[in-house]
């Protein structure tokens, strides 16, 4: 019986020491699964993340390339920089959506011409030095010829001024 007991305890033993193991393996398992679960989670919330933000772009900011685009060259401008020592030379076109405001803009090209002059002389030399100072140098352009339009116009496009385009600026 003794003998018994020994065999019987030994069995016990190995049994709830066979037991231990496995419910450590359980729940190391388990905690596998969960950590790889957070990180599958993680990756496709990631996805969304990034999806979304261009899905909510305003339309101005996604313009469509224009099938076919109309040009405007302005020619060359030559103007002094307000601290009076250094001149900027820029060429300029403007990208159109329509021809009905290209011909517009032609016979005005004058008028168009001035605006740009006055908008360039009004820039500094720290203001060109500026990393977006052409953009808003573009932007600002695009506005003031964009008020020569009329308030009803012929064509469709209520903005028909798409870019303005820098072939040459130059500081000297």
């Amino acid at each position: 019986m003794a003998d018994e007991e020994e065999g019987g305890g030994g069995g016990g033993g190995e049994s709830s020491g066979g037991g231990k193991k496995k419910k450590i393996i359980i729940i190391v398992a388990v905690v596998l699964l969960l950590i790889i679960g957070i990180v599958v989670f993680l990756l496709m919330s990631g996805d969304e993340e990034e999806q979304l933000p261009e899905e909510e772009l305003p339309v101005t900011d996604v313009a469509e390339p224009l099938a076919e685009p109309i040009f405007l060259p302005l020619e060359s401008f030559v103007v002094n920089l307000k601290d009076g020592r250094r001149f900027l030379k820029a060429s300029i076109q403007l990208m159109l959506s329509e021809p009905g405001a290209a011909a517009y803009l032609t016979v005005r090209l004058v008028e168009v011409k001035d605006i740009v002059l006055a908008e360039l002389q009004e820039l500094s030399i720290e203001d060109v030095k500026q990393s977006d100072a052409r953009e808003a140098l573009r932007q600002r352009l695009i506005s003031a010829i964009s008020q020569i339009f009329p308030s009803k116009p012929e064509w469709e496009d209520p903005e028909p001024i798409r870019k303005v385009l820098f072939e040459e600026f130059v500081i000297q």
